[in-house]
């Protein structure tokens, strides 16, 4: 297993000097005997573990190499989990270890990570290239990016490749000041980088999210008190209300489910508060999104439930129901419900679903 890693390593360094000069490629292969001994292995804990290694050795990238197979979340089975996120891939070669010689699974191997790279390196899904997605991976072309992903690579990879904030003589001393210069310098890439995880198909990965959700939602429709309450509260000052909600709600589920100690450093370093901004920027994201939903359904159930009766539990008799703010109101009562639901989540489940990439 050793040997087949460092294998891998050198021969992805060479690719990536030959393909990309313009940067300098440094591969460090380290031997570690402190990863989770559970199996099949868990990616989440890998991953963190990974993080949690780049962050103290200085990298920029890391891959986790294992022997032993994963833990598969939403899928049947899974050989690599990269985490655009935290900068770190998990590669399993238990699976590719059955393959028929050594160089088909050299060759395995270093497709695969060739993949869970081009993830890092902000590569979407191309079946003419490696980036093909894949339910085994064997030594079957294409195992190489294409020349317009190594173009697309090396853009990437020039926007960070300044020198790190703690690196420089402008850092700032406070963590508020180095939280505001991370974001004034890298806002825009930081908002791309939330806007890629997708966060809006995060609800579909979350049972008692959902559930809490949707049975509260039904409650209120059929709850008089409801009504008679939206009724009583301004349309502006709902406005600021749903702000609050969903702030409320996103810091309710951040500390919640324990996703302040990911990108955990003893020092304040570029790499760690980016991965907490992306992370915190993800999930808000995601209950924006979800209010939205939640406010379709909403309005278009409003639609079909008869006016006078809505009229009747709002105490609005012989005026029509404002359909706009009712819906912005069961959408903010939902989403309260939804933090209650999140929070009952396993913590691992739903740091997966922010974390993960993919598997594949």
């Amino acid at each position: 297993m050793h040997r087949t890693a460092r294998k891998a390593a050198k021969e992805l360094e060479q690719s990536l000097q030959r393909d990309l000069p313009e940067f300098q490629w440094i591969f460090r292969v380290l031997s570690r005997h402190d990863l989770p001994r559970e199996t099949p292995q868990d990616p989440l804990a890998l991953l963190e573990f990974g993080s949690d290694i780049k962050i103290e050795y200085g990298f920029d990238f890391l891959l986790v190499l294992t022997s032993v197979p994963l833990l598969a979340r939403f899928d049947q089975a899974t050989s690599g989990v990269p985490s655009t996120m935290l900068e770190t891939g998990v590669v399993s070669m238990a699976r590719l270890l059955d393959l028929d010689n050594l160089d088909a699974t050299h060759k395995a191997v270093l497709g695969l990570c060739r993949h869970i790279l081009g993830h890092l390196f902000n590569l979407d899904h191309n079946d003419a290239s490696v980036m093909r997605p894949r339910e085994f991976w064997t030594d079957r072309e294409p195992l190489d990016w294409s020349e317009e992903e190594k173009q697309r690579m090396a853009d990437f990879l020039q926007d960070i490749a300044d020198p790190r904030l703690e690196e420089t003589a402008t850092a700032g001393k406070t963590e508020w000041k180095f939280y505001c210069q991370v974001l004034a310098g890298d806002g825009l890439a930081l908002a791309r980088e939330i806007l890629f995880f997708r966060s809006w198909l995060m609800m579909l990965h979350l049972g008692r999210f959902t559930a809490a959700t949707a049975v509260s939602v039904i409650f209120l429709f059929l709850s008089a008190e409801a009504w008679e309450l939206g009724a009583a509260i301004q349309s502006d000052w709902l406005n600021g209300i749903v702000a609050v909600i969903l702030l409320l709600a996103t810091i309710s589920l951040y500390f919640g489910q324990n996703l302040q100690a990911v990108g955990r450093s003893d020092k304040m370093m570029e790499q760690a508060v980016r991965s907490r901004i992306i992370l915190f920027g993800t999930l808000l994201v995601g209950m924006i999104s979800f209010w939205i939903n939640l406010f379709l359904i909403s309005f278009a159930v409003i639609h079909l439930m008869p006016d006078s009766v809505l009229a009747g539990w709002a105490g609005l008799d012989g005026q029509s129901v404002p359909a706009f703010h009712f819906a912005r109101l069961m959408a903010t009562f939902g989403i309260l419900a939804s933090a209650l639901g999140g929070n009952l989540e396993e913590e691992h489940d739903l740091k997966a679903v922010l974390i993960y990439t993919e598997e594949t």
